[in-house]
């Protein structure tokens, strides 16, 4: 049994070879896939279910359907959002947190088209019109988590006016205290 490491510096292992493809598995996480022999041993293949993403987030393995990448990029701003402290627009000083089904990018990708106005959030980035946003408030108010069960789409306008409430909501209560 073959031992290497990959680029991202993640053990793996060979299982079995035929040919120029060979099965390999991540030592970490146990994740089995198949490969070209050369880009193994060049240490050039990744660990899906491997934490890459704002120290919680993976991408596991999916389908690329036609918004995949839009999804993507709402599903890593949603986690800098909550995880980055670097992130000036950040909820880490609110506690806010993503439901661990939604950590994977697969379950999150998957889970999309079945939230509220799924549909009016894919038009408007196809077309630019009418934004929607991700929210986690407006079902639960006051909710910390995202998740399937607590977010919805909504106007981005909508959500903007939302958050300035929240905020000022906010300020009163410190100084008030």
């Amino acid at each position: 049994m073959e031992k290497l490491v990959s680029n991202s510096g993640l053990e793996f292992i060979i299982l079995s070879r035929e040919g120029k493809e060979c099965t390999i598995q991540f030592v970490e996480t146990g994740y089995t896939r198949r490969a070209n022999i050369d880009n193994a041993r060049q240490g050039k293949v990744r660990d899906l279910y491997a934490i890459s993403v704002y120290g919680v987030g993976y991408y596991g393995e999916f389908d690329k359907v036609h918004y995949w990448k839009q999804a993507k990029q709402l599903w890593q701003n949603m986690l800098k959002r909550c995880y980055c402290e670097k992130d000036p627009r950040g909820y880490t000083k609110w506690g806010t947190k993503v439901d661990k089904r939604w950590h994977c990018f697969s379950n999150f990708l998957s889970d999309l088209p079945k939230l509220s106005n799924f549909e009016k959030w894919l038009e408007g980035q196809r077309t630019k019109s009418d934004k929607y946003n991700l929210d986690k408030d407006t079902k639960y108010p006051n909710n910390n988590v995202y998740s399937r069960e607590t977010c919805t789409f909504i106007l981005e306008s909508v959500n903007k006016s939302l958050g300035a409430k929240t905020r000022l909501d906010g300020y009163f209560r410190t100084i008030n205290k």
